[in-house]
């Protein structure tokens, strides 16, 4: 099947509903929210198409939002909020296109899609209530923060009136209350220590792997392939390291014998 812009357009707002709805972990989405998708898909337009085919089609909008997020570093490149385009200069351009021509559909122009992929591919996880630890099962919120103990009103307009007759001054009551508070605020300073290092353990466990400068460059210079086809291998090779760094580093002939055999199981 070929996905029409219309179909690509609606499965990425339906992915982006789910992310609102905190169903999604850094690990990405279940095949039961795939299968959901893929049944809006038909209900929408009739098309029926499986979980595979959404997650396929999500790997491809991955690695356009990657060669996105790449052209928009492009020295001389400024960005247009308004609409969503990587703008260069006419010369610079002209230039650039020159020597990759698969870059000029996201210069110069509207970019698909743009807010989908950003809310989709930029950010994997969830924070507050819906956020989620890695061996925790899909759906299921995190409990909210214990709450703070409650704290006197010092000043402002809800500050209650000043009794200074009510109580005699007793310096031991005074350092009883004094120890108190001590008490509230270490343990408010434990919970939010072991807060900070729970974000701490989070950012390093989704810390990206680096993938080679020249890995999208070997893969999608390939002649005799579909771009779509290309794409899909790209997402692979991503998506495993090492296998990345071998194809960078084989003679070109190599590289075209692996993509036959390797699209030749998975993609065609």
């Amino acid at each position: 099947m070929k996905w029409q812009p219309f179909m690509s357009t609606f499965v990425l707002n339906k992915m982006c509903e789910l992310i609102s709805s905190g169903v999604r972990t850094d690990k990405g989405f279940k095949e039961v929210h795939l299968n959901t998708v893929a049944k809006q898909v038909f209900e929408f337009c009739g098309q029926e198409v499986s979980a595979t085919q959404v997650y396929n089609h999500l790997r491809k909008w991955r690695s356009r939002w990657i060669q996105v997020s790449k052209l928009r570093d492009l020295s001389g490149a400024s960005w247009d909020e308004n609409t969503c385009s990587i703008v260069l200069e006419a010369e610079h351009y002209t230039g650039h296109v020159a020597d990759h021509p698969r870059d000029a559909e996201f210069l110069n122009t509207p970019i698909q899609n743009y807010n989908q992929m950003q809310h989709i591919f930029s950010s994997g996880l969830a924070t507050g209530k819906h956020a989620m630890g890695s061996g925790e099962p899909l759906g299921s919120p995190m409990p909210d923060f214990p709450g703070t103990p409650d704290v006197e009103i010092l000043d402002g307009p809800d500050k209650p009136a000043a009794k200074p007759f009510d109580k005699p001054f007793d310096p031991v009551d005074r350092k009883r209350k004094r120890g108190g508070l001590m008490q509230e605020e270490i343990n408010v300073f434990c919970s939010m220590t072991e807060a900070v290092k729970e974000v701490a353990t989070a950012i390093r466990e989704c810390k990206p792997l680096d993938v080679h400068p020249d890995l999208y460059g070997a893969v999608m210079t390939q002649g005799g392939f579909s771009d779509e086809a290309l794409m899909a291998a790209l997402s692979h090779l991503l998506d495993n390291k090492a296998q990345g760094v071998g194809f960078v580093a084989m003679a070109d002939a190599h590289r075209v014998l692996w993509l036959r055999s390797w699209l030749g199981k998975h993609y065609y």
